[in-house]
């Protein structure tokens, strides 16, 4: 089992809606916030756990940017010694991102060129649906729920 690579820095830039990671391998990955709100891992971003990923969904990187307080990033947490959680500033909190799920989604050439000659780019109608899906969610069922002691 080969070892994780790890983050050796991190900085969230709000003004230019950028995250840089440098690697403790020298690579350097720049994420925008609104790749990075695309490719949250939560069930709720991925449609269900029936469609959560081990790696970022190759799609994300040709959807629409987002804007707002969608793509606007209020804090970011460290979580134990294998990611992040990223707290958006329309309160999204659920999607934790370890550091594999962030070197996969870097956007840089080199990976994506590595991406591709995996054969890891979406066709046009895959990516049409994935738009669709996104703008058209369904809508969350309200459950009730009551403690009582």
């Amino acid at each position: 089992m080969s070892r994780m690579i790890r983050p050796q820095s991190i900085t969230a830039d709000r003004q230019k809606g950028l995250m840089t990671i440098t690697w403790e391998d020298g690579h350097v990955s720049t994420y925008t916030f609104s790749l990075l709100r695309h490719a949250c891992p939560c069930a709720e971003c991925a449609g269900g756990h029936e469609n959560m990923r081990h790696d970022p969904d190759p799609v994300v990187f040709y959807l629409p940017p987002i804007e707002g307080k969608r793509a606007q990033i209020k804090t970011v947490e460290a979580v134990g010694n294998y990611g992040i959680n990223i707290i958006w500033e329309d309160g999204h909190r659920y999607g934790i991102y370890n550091w594999d799920y962030l070197r996969k989604l870097c956007p840089c050439e080199a990976c994506q060129r590595e991406r591709a000659a995996k054969g890891l780019v979406p066709d046009q109608e895959t990516i049409e649906k994935e738009i669709e899906r996104r703008l058209h969610p369904p809508k969350p069922q309200k459950i009730e729920i009551e403690f009582t002691l």
